[in-house]
This record gives C-alpha cells, structure tokens and sequence, in this order.
C-alpha cells in the first residue's frame, strides 16, 4: 500500500512541475521571447513566393500526316502569367523545310505545321512559323492538351530517300501584360 501512495504521489508531482513549466515565459518564434507584465505582443513577417512548376510532355517522333499529343500537367505558375510552348526548327527558312536524309540533305520537301486544341481543330488551325506557340495554359489552369501535325504542302521529290526535319520544343512562362 505505502509503494501504491508512493506512485500516486510521484504522478502528482510530476503533473504540477509540467504545469507549473508551462506557465512561465512564452517563447512565440525562436528569436522574440514575450514576457508577462506591460505590452506582451510581437511582430513577424510573413511571405509568399509562387514557384514556378509544371511537367510538359511532348511527342518521341512524329510522322508527317499523323497527329501527335503535346501536354502540360501539374502546371502553378504566377498570377498574370502563361506557359507557352512553342517549336522551331533550324531547317526553317520562310517555311518547314524536310531534307533528305541520304548524307547530302541537298534535296528538300516543303511541309505546314499546325496545332490545335484537340485534333478536330487543326484542318482550319493556321499554319504554324518558326518559334510558333502549340500550347498556352494560363495561371490557375492545371492541365492543357494540344494536337500537332505536320503536312507535306510541297511536291514531293522522286526517289526513295527518306526525309526528315528535327523540331525543338520550348517552355517559358511569360507576363500576360507583354
């Protein structure tokens, strides 16, 4: 019985040291103490920065005639901001050009380049120019989807060659008050 009041008494003194801890100074951030007696309160600033983020997915290959996907997911950007994306191609001059890939490059075919919101949209898209935009999602937007395609619109050259261009996709977030 003595070793139970012992325990009893132990728990009880235990509790009141907590308690008594607790009633002390109050530390609210690590470098303002505020203190009992007077004016008790603390400033602190607070702040906010939206990190740009997102995930664009676009096409391995693509073939002529054939639409192709290029997304964007997990998209937080700024207020007042858009991610673009657009494609170019060095072998761009006043128009797509493909070349022949038989080591010379020295024959060319001439094709349009269109994208769309879906698929349905690119036969009256406008033909894309270099560096053209192929996707826009605004702040707030989560998600965007567009088609491309690419048709040959020049005549093309006999021959068993086959041809090919290379396009490079870009990504920025730009102001919408540009």
């Amino acid at each position: 019985m003595k070793k139970r009041n012992l325990v009893l008494f132990g728990s009880a003194a235990m509790l009141s040291l907590v308690l008594a801890g607790s009633i002390g100074a109050v530390t609210a951030f690590a470098d303002q103490t505020l203190s009992s007696g007077g004016t008790t309160e603390g400033t602190v600033q607070i702040t906010y920065q939206q990190d740009n983020a997102w995930t664009v997915t676009i096409p391995d290959s693509m073939v002529i005639g054939t639409a192709a996907k290029v997304s964007a997911s997990d998209v937080s950007i700024e207020n007042s901001t858009t991610l673009k994306v657009t494609v170019s191609s060095d072998n761009y001059s006043g128009g797509w050009k493909l070349k022949s890939d038989n080591g010379s490059g020295d024959k060319t075919i001439d094709y349009t380049l269109k994208a769309a919101s879906d698929e349905s949209g690119l036969t009256s898209a406008p033909a894309l120019e270099d560096n053209g935009t192929v996707l826009e999602v605004k702040a707030g937007t989560v998600t965007g989807e567009a088609s491309i395609k690419g048709e040959v619109s020049g005549s093309p050259a006999t021959g068993e060659d086959p041809y090919s261009d290379t396009l490079n996709f870009s990504v920025e977030v730009v102001d919408d008050a540009a």
